[in-house]
Parts: structure tokens; sequence; C-alpha cells
């Protein structure tokens, strides 16, 4: 029971998470204007890694919530 209301904060924050990161996508994720030789190459790379630890993220508290 402490762990399944655990899970469900969880999720919540993790989702609020990710909807700000969605609604602050170009702030956070577009170009640096103090780096202007970072390529677009190394900003999807940070975005895919970031997308791929919050979907994991997510899955296992999902997992371990229906379990």
């Amino acid at each position: 029971m402490i762990l399944n209301t655990f899970l469900i904060v969880f999720l919540i924050f993790w989702f609020l998470l990710g909807a700000w990161l969605v609604s602050r996508y170009n702030v956070l994720f577009g170009p640096h204007k103090d780096d202007p030789a970072e390529s677009p190459g190394a900003r999807s790379f940070g975005v895919a890694h970031i997308v791929a630890v919050w979907i994991g993220g997510a899955a296992l508290a999902i997992y371990f919530l229906v379990r």
C-alpha cells in the first residue's frame, strides 16, 4: 500500500516533469547562445537520452504499480 502510494505520487511528478520539459523545449534544447559550434546532432542525442530515461522511468513505475 505504501509502495503503491509512492509510485502514484512519483508518476504524477514524472508526468508533470515531462509536460514541463515539452513546454520548455526550445529554451532547454534549442541552440545554445554561448556555444554556437554545438551541432544539431549533439542536441538530438541529448534529447533522445532524456526521452529514453523519461520513458524508462515511467515504464518501470507502471510495471511495479500493476505487478
